[in-house]
Order: structure tokens, then C-alpha cells, then sequence
């Protein structure tokens, strides 16, 4: 028996082909219409339908359908800014709703309109507009802050990760296709930016210093697997790890996160747990996430485990991958604004780069860090005033 989610998309798909083969009142297209809304009535039975298209591939909440990798609407959505399909269980949609829906869809894939889509229960968009239960009660600082980063170009990436995070603070599992959703997009903004280094984000807001954090550090450490020739899928590995490199700070309270002053020993050791708390995080997700794991529990020991935390029993060299986050990590920590420091100028975090290298970092990482550095330029994207 087929599986209802790709029954829904089969008809999506049949239905896309109507409205480009007929017209308006031809009966095929009302045709396909009926049996898409039938397909989603049955799909609904299991509950809410959520699924994510990321390139080739169709995620349906979490799981990859791999019965569907010929299914090439789900890269023609995804390339629109359609990553992301929500239809809620209650109200039920109509025939109605399913051809608005359908023109919807259609108007983005021609290109006649953009932006997130929605209606009675229905809803389409980037990963960062769907996939949180309700955006309606947002604050208007979080909506001026999202407007900000939007100037950045980011503002889908850091909804999404500020939902990926919510998501760990609620005891839920990593919604790793966000994770994933997320670098991917970021690959492709990183990419855009000919000749510069990356878009990175200057934040006033301290709270909101972690989920830019997480971003730059991605972008950083995919900037560096490129500058060493790595694969694309490696460098797409290395960027979701990256972005889950602190996810271990979601157990720790904000009020520790932005203190302005010195650490007491005992705040010390308990942020020096988040590295722990991360792996744990993830590895709860099973073994597909191991290098996320990985890298969230090395990427604050040095290079050859002779210093760091957490300390090392039996002094070991960390993953290369860590090694990566680790010089990123760094990096963008020292150059962005905390309460308990300014940004140091470009010129300054770099030269911390070249100190450190061959000691606490990995001198061949630092070094292809640092050629990306000199042959690029760093645009950093600041909040106004009002946002912060």
C-alpha cells in the first residue's frame, strides 16, 4: 500500500502538470484537484503533514523519502524559496483551500510572486516560516529584529535556528532537517557573495549573540573546507555540525550567557559543561549525527588534547572537523560584541589566529583560514539602534 505522504505528492505533482498542460475551466485540471484534495484528507488521517524540500530531497517530519528521489518538484520548490509545506489536521482544508494552495505554488514557481503563503491551516515557505505552531504571538522586538536580519540577507537562517534551539529548551529531539535546510541555505548565500568573505551578522542584542554565533561559525567553517578543497558534501557535513557546535548552551540560563562580568569558578565550570550537554543532545538522535556530536564535544579542545575543555583523560588528536569549527569558533567570538567585551578589529582577531596555530589550533586549518581571510573582504551586517 502506498504511503500516503507520497500518495499526496504524486497527485501534487499531477496537478502541477494540469495547470501547466490546460486551461483554467478544463476538466483535467479540476480533476487533479479532487484527487489532490482527496490525497490530503488521507495523509491527514496520520496527523499534521510537515515536509521540507532541500534540493533533491523530500523530508517528511524528520524522515527522508527515499521512494521519492525522482520526485523533481521538491528541487524546483526548494530553488523558489518553498522549503517548507505544513497542512494542519483541523480545520480541514476544502477544495478551495487546495486550488489556492495550488495558485499559490504555481505563482512561485513562475516567479510571479515570493515570500511565505498561508491559509486555514495551510502553510508554505522557507524553514524558517513554517514549522514553528504559531508565529502570531511574536513580540514586536523579535519582528523588528527579524526585519533586520533580513537586511543581512539571513533572516530565514536565524528564524530557523532560534526555532532549532526552541525546539532543544522544549526537550524535543535536533529537527535536523532544519539543521540541514539551513546550511544548505547558507552554502548557496556564501556562495552568492563573490569575493567576499561572508555576510556576517553584528549583533546589539545579547540574547540573540548564540543564534548568529551559530551561523557565522557555519559559514566560517564551510568557507574553510572549501579554501582546502574538500568535497561539497563534506563541506555540507562540517556546516551542520558547526551550526550545532553550542547547541549545549540551550541547557544553560540566559542570565549566565549574557553577564557582563567576570565568571566565579563555579559559573565557569558550569558553562564549560555546554560541550557535554551538546554531544549528549545529539547523540540522543542516534548514529547519523556523530559528527555533530563530535565536533560539539571537541570544539573547545585544543588541536593535539593537550589543553581545553572538557579535559581529556587520555590526551588524543580531535576530529578534523572540530578543528575546523574550532578556528571559526574562535574567530567570530573574539570579532562580534559581548557583554563582557567589544568586537576586536579584524586586523586583531586575525593576528589571535596566527598566534595560536600549531598551539591550540591546527596551523594547517589556521593557515587555510587565514589565505580565505587575506583574499576576501568581510562585510558585517549591523542592527539599527531600534532593533537592538
Amino acid at each position: 500500500m502506498m504511503n500516503p505522504t507520497v500518495t499526496f505528492l504524486t497527485a501534487l505533482g499531477q496537478a502541477f502538470a494540469a495547470q501547466t498542460l490546460y486551461g483554467d475551466d478544463h476538466p483535467m485540471r479540476q480533476s487533479t484537484s479532487t484527487r489532490l484534495l482527496s490525497a490530503v484528507t488521507g495523509a491527514l488521517k496520520a496527523g499534521a503533514l510537515r515536509l521540507s524540500f532541500l534540493d533533491d530531497d523530500v523530508i517528511a517530519g524528520s524522515r527522508p523519502l527515499t521512494e521519492l528521489r525522482s520526485w523533481d518538484w521538491g528541487s524546483r520548490l526548494s530553488a523558489v524559496g518553498v522549503q517548507r509545506l505544513e497542512i494542519a489536521p483541523s480545520p480541514p482544508p476544502g477544495l478551495a483551500d487546495v486550488e489556492a494552495m495550488l495558485v499559490a505554488l504555481r505563482q512561485r514557481l513562475s516567479g510571479e510572486v515570493h515570500g511565505p503563503w498561508s491559509r486555514a491551516g495551510i502553510r508554505l515557505g522557507p524553514l524558517a516560516v513554517v514549522g514553528i505552531e504559531d508565529q502570531s504571538d511574536a513580540s514586536e522586538l523579535a519582528e523588528s529584529l527579524a526585519d533586520a536580519f533580513r537586511f543581512g540577507g539571513l533572516g530565514d537562517e536565524i528564524e530557523a535556528v532560534k526555532y532549532l534551539h526552541s525546539e532543544v529548551e522544549a526537550g524535543r529531539n535536533v529537527p535536523m532537517a532544519e539543521a540541514d535546510g539551513i546550511v544548505r541555505a547558507l552554502a548557496v548565500a556564501m556562495r552568492r557573495e563573490q569575493g567576499v568573505l561572508l555576510p556576517l551578522l553584528d549583533i546589539r542584542s545579547y540574547d540573540e549573540y548564540t543564534t548568529s554565533h551559530c551561523c557565522n561559525v557555519a559559514m566560517l567553517s564551510m568557507g574553510i573546507s572549501d579554501q582546502l578543497g574538500l568535497s561539497d558534501a563534506d563541506t555540507r557535513a562540517i556546516g551542520t555540525a558547526a551550526l550545532l557546535h553550542d547547541i549545549g548552551k540551550t541547557c544553560l540560563p540566559i542570565g549566565l550567557l549574557t553577564k557582563p562580568g567576570r565568571l566565579t569558578d563555579e559559573e565557569r565550570q558550569t558553562m564549560q559543561a555546554h560541550p557535554v550537554e551538546g554531544a549528549r543532545i545529539l547523540t540522543r538522535r542516534g548514529l547519523g549525527n556523530s559528527l555533530a556530536a563530535t565536533v560539539a564535544y571537541e570544539h573547545h579542545i585544543w588541536f593535539n588534547g593537550l589543553g581545553g575543555y572538557p579535559v581529556l583523560n587520555y590526551p588524543r588528536t580531535t576530529h578534523f572537523a572540530s578543528r575546523i569549527v574550532h578556528v571559526s569558533d574562535i574567530y567570530d567570538a573574539v570579532s562580534s560584541k559581548r557583554p563582557y567585551h567589544e568586537a576586536w578589529p579584524r586586523e586583531k582577531a586575525l593576528g589571535l589566529i596566527r598566534s595560536l596555530a600549531g598551539k591550540e589550533l591546527d596551523p594547517h586549518v589556521a593557515a587555510a583560514f587565514l589565505a580565505m581571510a587575506e583574499s576576501s573582504t568581510e562585510h558585517r551586517h549591523q542592527l539599527s539602534e531600534q532593533a537592538a
